[in-house]
């Protein structure tokens, strides 16, 4: 049951549930403020993302190395804080996650960036020290978490960014979202040429065919491109937006796309927001955080309905 202890909603006493593997939280009211010493395994990725070398942390330690390399250390605290939060409570949910391989997370982007930190900065060590074995939760289970630079207005679900089938539970099917509008990155335009239009399609028959259109098919209601349309010689395909988007990398910002026109060779592509779109916004975050509301109003508007709890064991 939840309960409320000091204006915070807090699921007192509940388990949560990791998703790869039998790992039990207990949470408990953050008036105990327990001091969490939990030990992860993260494989040390090299340049070229082969793992050189397992390395065991104690989560909150982790969390020192992560936070400077997810979130500009001199953001304001409150936004920092719900970063510590967002990234605690991914860590522990993905516990296990590459258990086959030694370890539990990478240092690189296929987990949370980590590097570690000569000498933390104050702000991040505050974020970490005041937020301390804080997780988000859901129905008695850790939430399945993520987070990404900039919405554009609106964040979406993982079955829109990543053609997920499953429902996503309610804290993770987007939110409208006015807080990041003053991001660089609030609006972009890209240019694609139709020939590396083609070769995203992931269709080796498609190579030098002659790409007469290309348009979007199907948006979710936050605005973002669920499948593109293309007329590829006198055949019209479908496909999916975001295995488009994956293949042409840092070409397409975000799926969240206003406009496609026609351009010269190829097609220019006008949008908002950068990155997958789910969870907290990173922008949007420093932008609460900018008009003084506190770490946890932050979380409560990216995840509706999630519980914040704090790990003891």
């Amino acid at each position: 049951m939840a309960t409320e202890v000091n204006g915070r909603p807090r699921e007192a006493f509940h388990r949560l549930l990791a998703p790869f593997v039998a790992f039990w939280c207990l949470l408990v009211p953050s008036t105990a403020r327990p001091t969490p010493h939990h030990t992860i395994r993260i494989g040390i990725a090299g340049t070229n993302g082969a793992i050189t070398k397992v390395k065991r942390l104690d989560v909150e330690k982790y969390l020192l190395g992560v936070l400077p390399q997810e979130m500009a250390p001199e953001w304001p605290i409150e936004a920092l804080k719900a970063q510590a939060v967002v990234a605690r409570t991914y860590a522990y949910s993905q516990l296990g996650r590459f258990g086959g391989q030694g370890f539990d997370l990478t240092s690189d982007t296929r987990s949370q960036v980590y590097k570690k930190p000569a000498a933390p900065a104050p702000l991040v060590r505050r974020a970490v020290t005041e937020t301390a074995g804080e997780v988000l939760g859901w129905r008695g289970k850790l939430l399945g978490i993520y987070y990404h630079a900039c919405c554009g207005g609106h964040t979406t679900s993982p079955n829109s960014a990543w053609g997920y089938t499953k429902p996503a539970p309610p804290p993770l099917r987007g939110v409208a979202d006015r807080y990041c509008r003053h991001s660089p990155y609030a609006h972009w335009s890209s240019y694609v040429s139709a020939k590396d239009l083609l070769a995203s399609l992931g269709h080796k028959r498609l190579l030098g065919a002659t790409l007469r259109s290309f348009s979007i098919a199907a948006k979710d209601r936050a605005g973002y491109a669920l499948w593109f349309k293309a007329r590829i010689g006198g055949r019209t395909l479908r496909f999916a937006a975001y295995r488009v988007r994956q293949a042409l990398g840092n070409a397409l910002p975000s799926l969240r796309i206003m406009k496609i026109r026609r351009s010269k060779a190829g097609y220019e592509f006008f949008g908002e927001g950068l990155g997958h779109g789910v969870g907290l916004c990173q922008w949007g975050a420093r932008g609460m955080a900018d008009r003084g509301y506190r770490y946890e109003a932050i979380l409560k508007h990216y995840f509706p309905g999630s519980v914040l709890s704090v790990v003891v064991n």
